[in-house]
């Protein structure tokens, strides 16, 4: 048991993928979805923000990526050292049991662990990157924008589900302690090519509206395991693994997005709606019926289709990119250089592995028309759903082009002792200048 135990912590713990529907790529980390001329990241966002990112003033008509940026995170729960509590349920678990007293203590014991761990003890990891020289943007002289984005984005998620643990009679007539207690993990990996355009439709003394649209297609792979607490110790992590590779599914779809940004000397208000068709992406099944699995996955199906009985796991489901909406606002000082901004989504939509996120964020950048000197940006960001964790964040470009950001978690969780940042971004790469 312990050292299954142990192999379930360290895969809630450690779990990783091939992320990132729920954060942002690059310095849009810290600016969030306000378009900003100075961050080519945040064209992603709202679709009529190409249209700013090219100065056709100065006889620029293309606007690229270079390399990246990579974009890495971690969120883990909110558990206060798991290893100990693996130590203390093994402890439990292992203790010669001689008469029903004895069980039944062990048992409420260990069914207050295993409750606190199926609540907080999970781990997500995200990665994401464009393609390299993407996104590309070019401006016409009549001023229509057209933009190419490509780009790669995964997310994992390790849970520990809990089941109570039940005092049982051996074949030898001994008292035993059983639970179908599991580790549970999806993940997700999406390709996304999105093709959009943005144009001037009025202009006045007072500024000009732009309007824009964005068609993403998404080729999405999704894909979940259990492992059972108690299953045979012998290859388990190759058994979970080789499960997560037979139990994904491929699916494409498409997703349309428009956008509509007012800008003037001195201040900027969009709004933005993504993914309004909501399309749909299957996931890889789990088995419904265990008469063929194989004795080291015997159980771990048997506790699948429990939990699955139970209502707290699908062992067939669909995840659909939901509808949402953004609001941004902006203020400019010194010819721009010097901004405050602000956006909003105005209602919650789930990640990949389903977990909710709703972003509001403020943040403050300054930008120099110089090479030597850095820009500089700072921000706060809060999840207003789901784990409701919030970030001060952090960044720089150097030489106009080399960004690096940093979102640090404000929340706290103790590991080996220490205290930690429940979770951490950080992300670099290279991009044209502005």
């Amino acid at each position: 048991m312990k050292q299954k135990l142990l192999l379930a912590g360290g895969l809630v713990l450690g779990f990783s993928a091939t992320v990132q529907a729920s954060q942002s790529l690059g310095s849009s980390f810290t600016l969030g979805s306000s378009a900003n001329p100075a961050s080519l990241m945040t064209s992603l966002s709202n679709p009529a923000a190409p249209y700013f990112m090219v100065n056709s003033d100065e006889g620029d008509s293309f606007r690229t990526g270079i390399l990246g940026p990579v974009s890495v995170g971690y969120e883990v729960g909110e558990v206060d050292s798991l290893e100990d509590k693996i130590d203390e349920l093994d402890d439990l678990l292992d203790q010669e049991v001689t008469t029903v007293t004895q069980a039944l203590e062990i048992q409420n014991q260990a069914n207050d662990l295993i409750a606190q761990m199926g609540q907080d003890a999970n781990l997500k990891v995200m990665l994401g990157m464009p393609v390299p020289i993407f996104p590309v943007i070019y401006k016409a002289n009549n001023g229509n924008t057209f933009m190419l984005d490509v780009s790669v984005s995964s997310i994992a998620k390790g849970n520990f589900l809990d089941d109570d643990i039940d005092v049982v009679i051996d074949d030898s007539g001994n008292y035993a302690l059983e639970t179908n207690s599991s580790l549970y993990a999806k993940a997700g990996v999406d390709l996304n090519i999105g093709l959009g355009y943005s144009s001037e439709v009025f202009n006045s003394d007072s500024g000009t509206l732009v309007l824009g649209t964005k068609l993403n297609f998404h080729s999405v792979t999704l894909g979940k395991a259990l492992l059972h607490l108690e299953s045979s110790d012998e290859d388990t992590e190759d058994a979970f693994s080789d499960a997560f590779s037979d139990q994904q599914e491929t699916t494409t779809g498409f997703g349309l997005d428009l956008g509509a940004i007012w800008a003037a000397d001195h201040y900027q208000i969009g709004i933005q709606g993504t993914n309004l068709n909501e399309p749909s992406f299957a996931y890889g099944e789990l088995p419904s019926d265990c008469t063929s699995a194989t004795p080291l996955n015997q159980q771990s199906c048997e506790a699948a289709l429990a939990f699955a009985s139970a209502g707290d796991i699908e062992l067939k489901e669909d995840y659909t990119m939901e509808r949402q909406f953004a609001l941004e606002a902006s203020t400019f000082v010194f010819d721009r250089q010097l901004s405050l901004a602000a956006s909003y989504e105005l209602n919650e939509v789930a990640d990949l592995v389903g977990d909710d996120y709703q972003w509001a964020t403020l943040s403050s950048a300054y930008y120099s028309s110089s090479s030597f000197i850095p820009a500089v940006r700072v921000g706060y960001k809060k999840n207003m759903a789901g784990s409701e964790l919030s970030y001060a964040m952090f960044g720089a470009t150097l030489f106009k082009r080399l960004n690096l950001d940093l979102a640090y978690g404000l929340d706290k969780v103790e590991i080996d002792g220490d205290e930690q940042p429940r979770s951490l971004y950080f992300s670099a790469g290279i991009e044209s200048a502005f």
